[in-house]
């Protein structure tokens, strides 16, 4: 038409609220004109709204991430109206939905904007009236934007059909689906957009900056909404479909309205089918509208003027919006993603990192081999001339002087000799070396020493011995050969040998049997003058009368034979399956592969009756004994306890040290025993014998063996040496992988609870770290071979971190990767980056425009914010506040600066806990709000210092850990956690009535981890406070807010789970609770009155009562009732119980009964109000509550079943004009929670005595 006008910027602009809580708040946009409005953006935050904007209004600031905007425009068709007439609404996600578009075309000169956020970037784009017939006609249809830009396309990876054209009707709604009731959002933000340099100026115009405008004229500029700002959900609406062709002249007005109503009736039946929630207009509005087209449609085509489009054109301002855009197939294959698929993904060979069961000195020859020697420059030539010295002036010599060099010869070994074995491979310097040691540990020759020279050459051999042990499998058997266990073993048993020669020995020992060579030689070391081998000689050695030092000593290096027996029964079980399980045949590879396509929905059942499943057959299939099943999972059991018990265990103790009860001198210095054991490990294949059995049917089935080897893989990829284990055998670890994806697969098509089933799988979450891990040593190899000229946007490197930005795009991925990068010196790749893309160094232009420099910046924010890990805090907060002190224009980095700023004054030691109570104390009313950011840091700092780690049993107690519990109650703490769970429930509770989800991952991350740090500190004060029964501790804020936490945080919906964070969550509320029992000693016990009001009482009253305050509290309040009762008799245990723990049993179950007996009031109504609910998880949590309560004592069975059987009385008791009272359903529940009551002993008694 020729009147039509393009689509223009009509207004952009950012709206800020400084109010601490988040709530509605309304603002106004006006406009010069009257203009017709067709579209409005809400630009997400760090997405560019427009590049040819000064770089402070350059980026959308939009928050939070998710929220309900309602907008309302003035109707200048009705000059007269009182109020705004309502434009419609938008569900705002930053991911979903951005893009409001109405369902008819606005002609207005004001907007207002109503929502519940905190700071809004909002585009406003249509058109302007400039010449004014009729206000009472629409304005014509605008052209549709541009199609999405490239970076920002996703492309779904294994989606049904359906689903994808469901998606896309939800894309041309313009609004995201339904929010579901539970599970957390998108992260926030897509990546970070490329600049544009090549658009013109673009004047913009503010709601209430009138004096800063431009003339008439050139205030509106007829441009495009520009690319970058366009989401991938703003695809074509079906309204613009219908207006493709804008050539059709000769469409009257009647065709037209025609053409709308059918449009919106297509609409509203999209709207119904994919239950979205659109904007919706008065019904009222309605009529009043079609009132007003009917009396301004005089059936003659407006008249327009094609001046202003000549005169734009003159101008040169007018751009020819490039719509008609035809993407070929190749163009759209070559888009980058927005999803990630871990599935797609295989690791491959680190190129950065040292593989972490090679030694020092291995590590050493492998980095000279890279280098030219004759260029080295990292010390290596130095050190080995000064070998070569000593080992050339004492060829003949042993006097004090040779025992000098042998104590300095050590430290020269891993550069010196490295050097010198691949300078001059000729030659053998290793030999003189193990000479030097066997002639050092001679105690005939230390016997001619002079005294006290003696024992310092029998510690110096050692020492040369065990570093000489370290120095490859060479070096190894050149000392097995040398007899170096038999020179040990003397020294060992001789007599008058102190106890630090004797812990040197041990340690030379140690090391010799670290190696795969040496543990063979020590199992096997038979000779002809000696039949006992190593491990029998060891046996008989502590069996004598040895010091405490010596008998722990010794004791580690019989761990460390045992674990070896362990992995070799492991590998040689699953050799013998592999060997014995037969091939598949044709038939289950056809089930197999009918199993694994994708039409598996439609795959005929009938003959399932003729495959058997069940256990007998899988152990017939696979000829294995379910003895041999059980050996399995008893040996990767105690894999697993090796490692978590390895630091305490398998290590040599330090020659100065002396075990007693408590320590408070700080932490010894310990060897690391994890690169040993992974060496282990890789010796004897274990990850290979682990997939052969979570591959075979009959192991693979068994859910101990399963469990234990998540267990065991879990645990390696909580530390970087165990995750760089997993890197190194990398094709162990794909096969692994696929492996447990396959058992979780299985697992939920049985629905099988198992860990499985959880979101945060073992397979998801290890897949995502390990590739995570090999993304950063990409990072670090890059860094390493670029030169300062090569600039920072380099393809490889932006490739890298916008994979590992897309792995953060669910909550597994996000924890993953915080994960990764808290551990070591991770993030020193991305504050490098920083570094050289800052400010400082490419100057405030370049800096900005880096796209390499925003994506650094927002994985350096998710990891502050979503990693508990306080040491990646303490490494680098100080780069990190040097960065955001240098660039104070960058979003990102300030709020990173709000997270970082308790760390500007403090230490990571015990005497800054007064500093950070005072801090959270002003920062609690800004609890999950961005002012208050930094409150969580200073809770995990506090974590950090004041809790300790989990007790191990026969280990020191550090005393440092009452100290700090002691400073935390004298800075009044224990008040300042109350008042921050109270405060997270009266921010929680609202939308938790509401049945709304926590918000967004970040926001669901925040609550948990708030939570969780706030619970562990008050478990350590509470317990180190009530732990002795010498105080009574009787404030009832800790029970009642802890109560009103778990039914916010811990209840779950009626076909859900808590996933692995709210079960922590729960187990800490219910570890609280029970803290309140320690408290109770004999005085407190005596006489009824003081039963009732000590601290166990107490507690119970307030869990007691309330389960009847609010009927929203019903389910939290019986299950944390459950979670406190003991279980039921008979005790399920492997092992037989020792008299004196069945004692202390019973004792704890009258105790309860005691305590319960007092509230029998309140344990009436419980079971009166809830046994004849017909809900069926209530009617379940109060059969197992009042199963558990019974089984106590019979004063409680007496009690509850007193009380059921009144109720059944009650309801069969006729009234006295009725001959025969009919049983109803609450009867038939009633009668249904007897009979599981009576099915009980203790309870059958009771039952039948009353």
């Amino acid at each position: 038409m020729a009147g039509e006008s393009a689509m223009e910027l009509l207004f952009l602009d950012t709206f800020k609220h400084q109010n601490t809580e988040q709530g509605s708040n309304v603002d106004v946009v006006r406009f010069p004109c009257v203009v017709y409005v067709t579209e409005v953006r809400v630009i997400p935050p760090g997405v560019r709204a427009h590049s040819s904007l000064p770089d402070s209004r350059a980026y959308g600031e939009t928050s939070p991430h998710t929220f309900h905007l309602d907008l309302f425009f003035n109707n200048v068709t009705k000059p007269s109206a009182t109020v705004f007439d309502r434009l419609g609404s938008l569900e705002y996600d930053e991911n979903n939905s951005l893009i409001f578009r109405p369902s008819t075309k606005v002609n207005t000169d004001g907007l207002v904007l109503k929502g519940w956020y905190n700071c809004l970037t909002l585009a406003v784009y249509g058109s302007v009236d400039r010449v004014i017939i009729n206000h009472e006609r629409d304005s014509p249809p605008p052209p549709p934007p541009p199609p999405p830009p490239p970076q920002h396309q996703q492309i779904g990876m294994k989606r049904n059909p359906k689903h994808v054209e469901e998606e896309k009707e939800d894309q041309y709604n313009g609004s995201p689906p339904r929010p579901q009731p539970r599970g957390p959002r998108t992260p926030p933000g897509p990546p970070p957009p490329d600049d544009d340099d090549d658009d013109e100026p673009m004047p913009t115009a503010g709601g209430e900056k009138e004096d800063e405008r431009e003339p008439r004229e050139g205030y509106f500029e007829p441009i495009s909404p520009d690319r970058v700002s366009i989401h991938p959900d703003g695809a074509y609406s079906d309204e613009e479909e219908g207006d493709d062709d804008p050539q059709d002249d000769g469409e009257d007005d009647d065709e037209e309205e025609e053409d709308d109503d059918d449009l919106n009736a297509e609409d509203d039946e999209d709207e119904d089918d994919v239950q979205t929630e659109d904007s919706l207009v008065d019904e009222e509005d309605d009529e009043e509208d079609e009132e007003e087209e009917i009396e301004g449609d005089d059936g003659y085509e407006q008249i327009s003027s094609d001046e202003d489009g000549i005169a734009d054109f003159e101008r040169e301002s007018f751009k020819y919006p490039s719509f008609d855009i035809d993407y070929t197939p190749e163009d759209l294959a070559s888009v980058p993603t927005m999803t990630y698929d871990p599935y797609d993904r295989d690791l491959g060979p680190l190129l950065y990192f040292n593989c972490p069961y090679r030694t020092a000195f291995e590590n050493e020859v492998n980095k000279l081999r890279d280098q030219d020697l004759d260029k080295e420059t990292s010390g290596a030539s130095e050190t080995s001339i000064k070998l070569l010295e000593l080992l050339d002036l004492y060829q003949d010599d042993r006097g004090a002087k040779w025992v000098t060099a042998l104590e300095e010869v050590p430290s020269l070994i891993v550069k010196g000799l490295s050097f010198l074995q691949l300078k001059e491979p000729g030659r053998d310097h290793l030999s003189q070396l193990v000479d030097w040691a066997m002639q050092a540990l001679d105690l005939q020759l230390a016997l001619q020493q002079p005294i006290a020279l003696n024992v310092r050459q029998l510690k110096a051999g050692t020492k040369l011995v065990s570093s000489l042990a370290e120095c490859g499998t060479r070096a190894v058997e050149s000392l097995i050969k040398a007899d170096v266990i038999n020179k040990l073993y003397d020294l060992l048993f001789a007599e008058h040998v102190s106890s630090s020669l004797k812990l040197n020995a041990f340690k030379s020992l140690d090391s010799v049997i670290s190696t795969t060579e040496g543990m063979d030689a020590f199992l096997r070391n038979r000779t002809e003058m000696q039949v006992k081998s190593g491990y029998q000689r060891l046996l008989e050695l502590i069996l004598l009368d040895q010091t405490v030092r010596v008998f722990t000593a010794c004791s580690a290096v019989l761990q460390k034979c045992h674990f070896n027996e362990v992995l070799s029964d492991i590998k040689r079980t699953a050799d013998q399956l592999a060997d014995r399980t037969p091939p598949p045949s044709n038939t289950g590879e056809r089930e197999q592969e009918t199993a694994t396509a994708p039409e598996r929905s439609n795959r005929d059942f009938d003959n399932d009756a003729e495959v058997p499943m069940d256990m007998d057959n899988l152990l017939e299939s696979t000829s294995i004994s379910e003895g041999e099943l059980e050996k399995l999972m008893g040996l990767l059991n105690e894999i697993f306890h090796v490692l978590e018990t390895a630091p305490h265990t398998m290590i040599q103790p330090p020659v100065k040290s002396f075990p007693t009860t408590a320590r408070i001198t700080g932490p010894l210095e310990r060897d690391d025993p994890y690169p040993i054991i992974y060496r282990f490990l890789h010796s004897h294949q274990f990850l290979e014998s682990a997939t052969v059995l979570l591959s075979l049917p009959g192991t693979s089935s068994h859910p101990g063996i399963v469990q234990a080897v998540r267990e065991i893989l879990r645990f390696l990829a909580q530390s970087q040496k165990g995750l760089l284990f997993l890197l190194f055998e990398n094709e162990a670890t794909n096969l692994i992988a696929r492996a447990l994806c396959q058992v979780s697969e299985q697992d939920q098509e049985d629905n099988l609870q198992t860990e499985g089933n959880s979101e945060d799988s073992c397979a998801l979450w290890l897949l995502h770290a390990t590739q995570a891990l090999q993304y950063i040593s990409e990072l670090f190899h890059h860094f390493q071979n670029c030169t300062g000229a090569e600039e920072a946007d380099h393809a490889n490197l932006l490739g890298i971190l916008h994979n590992l930005y897309l792995i953060s795009f669910n909550p597994v991925g996000r924890s993953a990767v915080a994960h990764v990068f808290s551990l070591d010196k991770n993030l020193q790749c991305l504050i490098t980056l920083m570094e050289f893309c800052s400010k400082e160094a490419l100057g405030d232009a370049k800096s900005k425009k880096s796209v390499a420099y925003n994506y650094a910046c927002l994985l350096v924010l998710l990891v502050v914010q979503t990693s508990n890990d306080v040491q990646m805090l303490e490494d680098h907060s100080a780069s990190l506040l040097k960065l955001c002190k240098a660039d104070e224009n960058n979003a990102k980095l300030q709020e990173l600066a709000k997270w970082l700023e308790p760390l500007k004054t403090i230490r990571f030691e015990i005497n800054c806990i007064p500093n950070l109570i005072d801090y959270i104390k002003q920062n609690v009313d800004n609890l999950m709000a961005l002012e208050g950011a930094g409150l969580l840091t200073a809770l995990r700092i506090l974590c950090h210092v004041a809790c300790p780690p989990a007790a191990v049993e026969g280990q020191q107690k550090d005393l440092k850990w009452n100290l700090a519990v002691i400073q935390l109650f004298s800075a009044e703490g224990l008040d300042t956690f109350i008042r921050i769970l109270q405060k997270m429930n009266s921010i929680l509770i609202q939308p938790w009535r509401l049945h709304v989800n926590l918000g967004t991952t970040l926001y669901r991350a925040i609550t948990i981890s708030v939570a969780r740090c706030t619970l562990s500190l008050l478990k350590t004060m509470l317990t180190e406070l009530l732990r002795g029964g010498s105080f009574e501790f009787k404030d009832m804020r800790v029970p009642s807010t802890l109560v009103t936490l778990h039914m916010l945080l811990c209840s779950i919906p009626l076909s859900g789970r808590l996933d692995g964070e709210e079960q922590k969550i729960q187990s800490d509320i219910i570890d609280i609770l029970l803290t309140f029992t320690q408290g109770v000693n004999e005085k407190m016990t005596i006489s009824e009155e003081t039963l009732a009001n000590n601290t166990w009482s107490l507690m119970l009253k307030e869990v007691l009562s309330s389960n009847l305050k609010v009927p929203e509290g019903f389910f939290s309040g019986l299950v944390i009732l459950s979670e406190l009762l003991p279980f039921p008799l008979p005790m399920q245990t492997t092992q037989a119980i020792e008299p004196q723990d069945i004692a202390v049993a019973l004792n704890t179950r009258k105790l309860w009964s005691m305590h319960l007996h007092v509230h029998s009031k309140l344990l009436q109504d419980i079971v009166k109000s809830f046994s004849g609910t017909s809900c069926q998880p209530l009617l379940h949590m109060i059969r197992r509550v009042c199963i558990q309560l019974c089984d106590l004592a019979s004063p409680t069975a007496l009690l509850i079943m007193r009380t059921v059987l009144d109720l059944i009385v009650e309801d069969l008791q006729s009234g006295p004009e009725e001959k025969e009272k009919p049983c109803t359903g609450q009867t038939a529940r009633l009668l249904a929670l007897l009979d599981s009551l009576a099915a009980q002993s203790l309870q059958s008694c009771c039952s039948s005595s009353y």
